[in-house]
């Protein structure tokens, strides 16, 4: 799966290789006529590639997030929910459980705007419009990062949960 990420960044890299510019401000002097036709004529192969792209991000999507899901549904929800019950000083443990769920909907949240960004670009026409699809282009970037922020959020949290498990475990043993 990690040689599947890595690689549809590298394709997203090489994209951005091939199109040979800079991502645009909106101060940015506007796009010469080379740069244009560099768009044009690559326009094909860059659909390509974004299709490409999109189909094996749909599929690590479903992976990462069944994986993200069960994780809550089967581990963290249950036993934060047996420590609070049990009346066992989980605070920590329920807090980074609530960090966790709140950053799941935000994955899906930031997953559902890459979606549709790279569906709105993957249907324009870039010959006729090759500054809109550039731009277009670039947002989907934008969005793609976003998605990759968040994943690596959730990882930070559900290594902080198994310190909150480890340290809550080491306290119930010495209370022994």
């Amino acid at each position: 799966m990690k040689r599947f990420a890595i690689f549809g960044m590298a394709v997203a890299a090489l994209l951005v290789a091939a199109l040979a510019m800079q991502a645009r401000a909106d101060d940015a002097p506007p796009m010469t006529e080379a740069h244009i036709e560099r768009i044009r004529n690559h326009c094909v192969d860059a659909q390509s590639t974004l299709s490409q792209l999109h189909a094996s991000d749909a599929l690590l999507r479903v992976n990462r997030g069944q994986l993200y899901e069960s994780l809550s549904v089967k581990p963290m929800a249950p036993f934060t929910s047996r420590v609070s019950v049990s009346r066992i000083d989980g605070t920590n443990l329920v807090a980074t459980a609530t960090d966790y769920e709140k950053q799941l909907v935000d994955f899906r949240e930031k997953y559902q705007a890459y979606e549709e960004a790279m569906s709105k670009t993957l249907r324009m026409n870039c010959k006729n419009e090759p500054v809109s699809f550039y731009d277009s282009v670039a947002d989907t970037r934008e969005k793609r990062k976003a998605v990759h922020a968040s994943t690596l959020t959730l990882h930070k949290t559900i290594k902080q949960y198994k310190a909150d498990l480890k340290a809550l475990a080491e306290e119930l043993k010495d209370k022994r």
